[in-house]
Order: C-alpha cells, then structure tokens, then sequence
C-alpha cells in the first residue's frame, strides 16, 4: 500500500493551479508619461486558458501602444505563448514563425508570489474573491493560484490587467484548442525574446520592461525621486528604448515616402490618379495615426490643400532629420520633434 501511494506521488503531475481547468478574459491597460510633451496609452485585451491543472496553458493578448505629444506612434501588439510539458512555444506574429524554447531545470513549477506578500486584503475581481499579494511597485489579486489582478507601476506609468470574465465550467473541447497558429517552428536557446542595446538586454514587451524596472529600482533600494540624473535616464532607457529603435527607423522612411508621395501627386491629373498615389502612405499611416483616410473626391478642387498640406510636413521633418539621426536616446528624439 506505502509503494501505490509513492508510486502516485511520483506519476502525478504538478498542479500549477487549483482548480484543473479554466479560462480567463483580461482587460489591459496601462501607460504614463515617457518624456516631457511625450504620452504613452495602452489598450487591450487578454485571454488564459489552461487545463490538467495548468499541464497545458495558453496566454494571448492584444495591445495597443499608443505614443501622443511630441512624438506620434501606434502599434499593435499581439502575443501567444503556450506552455505544455518541457517547452514553451511562443508565437512571432511579425516573422510568422514559432519560438520554440525549453523550460528551464527547475522552473517547471513557478511561483507568481515570489518575492511578494499577503497583504490580508481581499477583492472581488469578475465575482471571484481573490487574496492580495504586494511588494514595490507590484500588486496582484490571486485565486487559486489564478492571478485576476495584476499592477505594476514605476517612474510614472503604470501597467493593468484585470479579469473582466472567469468560467470554471467549460468543457473538454473548449480547453483542448489551447493551440497556437500553424507557423514554422524554430528551437531557440532560453528566453531569447529581448531587444539587445549596447548596454543591456531589454525585454520586448511593455510588462516586462516594467518589471525589469521594478527590478532595478528595488534593487538600488532608494525613491525613485531620489535617483540621480543619470540613474534616471538607465531606468528610462529600459522602458523606452524599443519606441526609439523604431522612430528612428520609421522617421526617416516617413520623409521619403512623403516626397515620393508629393512628386506622384503633384503630376496627377484626377482624382483616381491622385489616390493611387497615396498608397505607399497609407502603408505607414496606421503606425502614426488612427484617423480614417478620406478618399479624395474632387482633385481639381483639392490639389493646392493638399499639396500645401505636405509641403508643410516635409518642411518640419526636412528640419529635423539631422537631429533624427544624430539622437542616441529617447530624451533626444523627442527634443528633436518638438515643434
């Protein structure tokens, strides 16, 4: 009888949840101030889904980055990451290919708590009591090992997801489509998906850059108002560093597809000519602007606006561009675009 139950004991596996199975919607949000005259939003959606106890589980998320003020950027932010027995898989939606890593020894059993305590007090997050669990910088609402409230917050942004919906009753068909979609897989080495500066290794989404941050400032175990200049600006960089990786990159393709643009229109004879020209731009808009694009309608009657209307932007980005390229931080391209 002592050998059945040892024998069980070594077959079954870890339970990472409490409960075997579930599905959680989260409502994103998050942002603050990144520079001087420079604001960051974010917007989105969540979804975890696991069974076996947390065997098989799958995290999607939806985000949009939005950067208003000196500088303008959008970017749509999607993320699936499977974990099942030893590996992770985690989708690059951008390459359309699957990284596929395994577990660290040893982590196969990771604790959400870590370095966290309870503070006693309990919510109700989407009808579900959960604890909650504190440290600087960091707040989480657990239920059963589910997190249904998770906040991080440092140097003036912050970083939200909270469930919105919990269903403890869905049935086997429903959790086994914790699937990723059919892209080619690549094995990776550990935890590979960072933006890699001359300095140090950033992580590539806003959450964890934030807690890379949080990690940082606990660490020199000092108010972030206290730090020096320069202190300040390392801690920025984490956070900052990829939206300045691709302004830099974007600015520049932006001034030559806006001369492009204006050389195609300015020999355009209607209207139909005229907004096959705009095509390259619009291209670029999204990652600018939200605004609907307007077809034009009559281009006789709207040449001189819009063509006035890009000769004052390739004017403003023609004056910048030297500062553009010459920028070796977030703080400077924003200097570089103020008006």
């Amino acid at each position: 009888m002592v050998l059945g139950i040892a024998l069980q004991a070594q077959t079954e596996p870890h339970k990472i949840y409490e409960v075997p199975k579930a599905e959680v919607i989260y409502k994103i949000s998050g942002g603050g101030s990144l520079a001087e005259d420079v604001n960051l939003t974010l917007e989105g959606n969540g979804k975890l889904r696991f069974r076996d106890w947390g065997a098989v589980e799958l995290f999607e998320t939806n985000v949009t980055e939005k950067v208003t003020g000196a500088l303008h950027y959008i970017d749509h932010k999607l993320s699936c990451i499977k974990r099942e027995s030893n590996e992770i898989l985690d989708v690059d939606f951008k390459t359309k290919k699957i990284r596929k890593r395994p577990l660290p020894k040893g982590k196969k059993a990771r604790d959400i708590t870590k370095g966290l305590s309870k503070s006693g007090q309990q919510l109700m997050i989407a009808n579900v009591v959960c604890d909650m669990w504190t440290a600087k910088g960091i707040s989480k609402c657990i239920y059963k090992g589910i997190p249904l409230f998770t906040e991080y917050r440092a140097m003036g942004l912050y970083y939200k997801e909270e469930a919105t919906s919990v269903r403890f009753d869905i049935n086997s068909s429903s959790t086994s489509k914790c699937s990723v979609p059919k892209y080619p897989v690549e094995k990776m080495a550990l935890f590979a998906a960072h933006f890699k500066t001359r300095h140090v290794k950033i992580p590539d989404t806003f959450s964890d850059r934030m807690l890379e941050v949080i990690s940082l400032l606990n660490a020199k175990n000092t108010d972030e108002e206290k730090l020096p200049r320069k202190e300040k600006e390392r801690v920025m960089h984490v956070l900052d560093h990829p939206l300045f990786e691709s302004q830099k990159k974007l600015l520049p393709k932006l001034l030559q597809t806006m001369k492009k643009t204006r050389a195609c229109l300015a020999t355009a004879a209607n209207s139909e000519t005229a907004n096959s020209c705009l095509d390259e731009m619009l291209s670029l808009k999204h990652y600018f602007t939200n605004d609907k694009h307007n077809k034009i309608v009559s281009w006789e009657k709207e040449k001189n606006r819009v063509l006035d209307r890009f000769d004052r932007h390739i004017t403003f980005l023609e004056s910048r561009m030297n500062c553009v390229r010459s920028a070796q931080h977030f703080s400077d391209l924003t200097r570089c675009m103020k008006p």
